[in-house]
């Protein structure tokens, strides 16, 4: 009985270490220092984003847009050298981009990079659905790889081990969506604003 006992206990440890090893391990974050992640939302919503110059020129086929969930798969981010490193961050993330703004954010899980400055992230996005005011479904096919969005930061920042660095990703839906003839486009934009706070990481 108590073989057995000992036998199940190691039994739980190694799935343990498994679980870990497959969340990338905590030996992935020695030496890192912490990106904290947040989405917000800038420009018009609804029908503004499919609105033509007068009321007459918008196209009926393209109902306005309640919500665009977006799956955010993977982030990286581009050293002054011009080396793109991956963020190592628990993605995919799904997120209502038509919800973003007016004081609504989404604060994305803890990311982690090499110490270093950096001028650029790289935003990679697949399997948007929109949902329209009249409630209809429409799936976005996305290119091959899914869409990419290169984010220039208003300054270089820069990474140190131990502390943790905010950054904040600003969706820009005025720029981002285009419908004609009832088919919708999706080209997604960003701005980023950069700063330090004091928590450790």
């Amino acid at each position: 009985m108590k073989t057995l006992l000992r036998t199940l206990a190691w039994g739980s440890v190694g799935l343990s270490i498994l679980a870990v090893a497959a969340c990338g391990g905590t030996g992935d974050m020695a030496g890192k220092g912490q990106v904290s992640i947040v989405l917000s939302g800038s420009g018009a919503t609804g029908a503004a984003l499919v609105a033509g110059p007068t009321a007459s020129d918008r196209d009926p086929g393209c109902p306005a847009p309640a919500a665009a969930s977006v799956t955010i798969s993977s982030l990286l981010a581009r050293s002054l050298d011009g080396v793109l490193v991956d963020v190592t961050i628990d993605l995919p993330v799904t997120v209502d981009l038509l919800a973003l703004g007016g004081g609504t954010e989404t604060t994305l899980p803890a990311g982690f990079l090499p110490p270093g400055t950096y001028d650029q992230f790289v935003v990679v996005m697949k399997q948007l659905e929109l949902t329209l005011a009249n409630g209809t479904q429409v799936a976005i096919k996305p290119p091959g790889g899914g869409w990419t969005s290169i984010v220039r930061v208003s300054a270089p920042f820069t990474v140190e081990e131990g502390k943790t660095t905010a950054v904040t990703l600003i969706f820009r839906k005025d720029l981002s969506f285009a419908c004609g003839l009832g088919k919708w486009d999706f080209t997604p934009r960003f701005d980023c604003e950069t700063g330090r706070h004091g928590k450790k990481g």
